[in-house]
C-alpha cells in the first residue's frame, strides 16, 4: 500500500488528478488507506476519474496486486447520479450515492444535524467503556 500511495502522490504532484483542499490552507488529501481499504478523493472530472485508474492498473503490472473494480464503488458528492453512473461504466465499477459507510462512519451526511454524529458517538463510548474495564481495578472502585 504504501508504493500505491507514493504513485498517487506523485501523479497527484504531476497534476494528472487533483486530490481535496483541506480548509484553511491546509494539506491537500488525495488517499486514506486502512489495511487493504483504500478511498481515492478528487474533484469531479473525468480525467482525473480516467488517470486515477490509470494508477491502479500501472500499480497492479508493477506489484501484481491486482485492483478488483467490480467490487469497487464510484461516488459523486454534488454530481448528477446518471453522470456518475456513466462514469462507472466506463471505468467497470459500481455507482453509488452519498451518505456512505466508510470503515463504520456516515461520509457526506449534513454534519450540522446532531443525530448524525450518533453512530461516531456510539463507537467512542463502546471503545471507552471496553478501556474502562480493563483498567479499573477492582480493589479501587466505591461500594
Amino acid at each position: 500500500m504504501e508504493a500505491l500511495s507514493s504513485m498517487l502522490c506523485k501523479a497527484r504532484s504531476e497534476g494528472l488528478f487533483k486530490g481535496l483542499q483541506t480548509p484553511n490552507n491546509g494539506p491537500v488529501i488525495s488517499h486514506l488507506f486502512y489495511a487493504d481499504d483504500a478511498l481515492v478523493l478528487g474533484e469531479w472530472d473525468r480525467v482525473d476519474v480516467k488517470n486515477v485508474v490509470r494508477c491502479l492498473r500501472i500499480f497492479y503490472i508493477c506489484s501484481g496486486l491486482k485492483i478488483n473494480l467490480q467490487k469497487s464503488n464510484i461516488y459523486g458528492m454534488g454530481v448528477d447520479n446518471g453522470v456518475v453512473s456513466d462514469m462507472a461504466k466506463v471505468i467497470g465499477c459500481k455507482a453509488d450515492s452519498v451518505p456512505l459507510n466508510y470503515l463504520g462512519i456516515t461520509v457526506g451526511s449534513n454534519m450540522n444535524k446532531i443525530n448524525n454524529w450518533a453512530p461516531i458517538f456510539e463507537i467512542f463510548d463502546k471503545r471507552l467503556s471496553m478501556w474502562k474495564a480493563k483498567t479499573l481495578s477492582i480493589g479501587g472502585g466505591l461500594r
